[in-house]
């Protein structure tokens, strides 16, 4: 294989079994240093991010539809993204994708800069945003009251 480029599958890859849904780091396997890259399965009643709604202050966001369709929560209100559609996000704007309908939902996701995903701070649980929003109408699955996370590796939520 030429070192000017790179194949790979997703099904000879594994997720990232600390992230909710299924997610496939791409960046690193393919040798990505300006932004981070992620392909990420949401589940009914799944979330996207560990931190539910949150935001980077240091880092904007984009993500692709690749199937179905998942429900994006942003300050005034909420829309369903489908198929084919794509979403930006600036630096500092809080949001948060989750799936609350019968069939997954395949997400491309990128963060510039890669640097930019840690802070990356917590508006609000997955459980009191859809309490507040839905009355705790939409389904919640998978989800735990989670803090506000700066630095920890672990609460590493871009695409990455």
């Amino acid at each position: 294989m030429s070192d000017d480029y790179e194949h790979l599958s997703l099904d000879d890859l594994e997720t990232n079994p600390e992230k909710p849904g299924r997610r496939w780091e791409l960046s690193p396997k393919l040798g990505i240093d300006d932004y981070n890259v992620n392909v990420a399965v949401i589940e009914p009643g799944e979330r996207l991010s560990q931190n539910a709604y949150h935001y980077h202050p240091n880092q904007a966001e984009f993500y692709y539809v690749a199937d179905g369709r998942c429900r994006v929560e942003v300050d005034d209100g909420s829309f369903d993204a489908e198929t084919d559609d794509a979403l930006r996000f600036a630096e500092g704007v809080p949001h948060m994708l989750h799936n609350p309908f019968d069939d997954r939902c395949k997400i491309v996701a990128v963060g510039s800069p890669p640097e930019g995903r840690r802070p990356v701070h917590q508006v609000q649980s997955y459980e009191e945003l859809l309490a507040e929003r839905y009355g705790g109408d939409e389904t919640v699955q998978g989800s735990e009251d989670e803090a506000v996370r700066d630095d920890a590796e672990d609460a590493d939520d871009s695409p990455s």
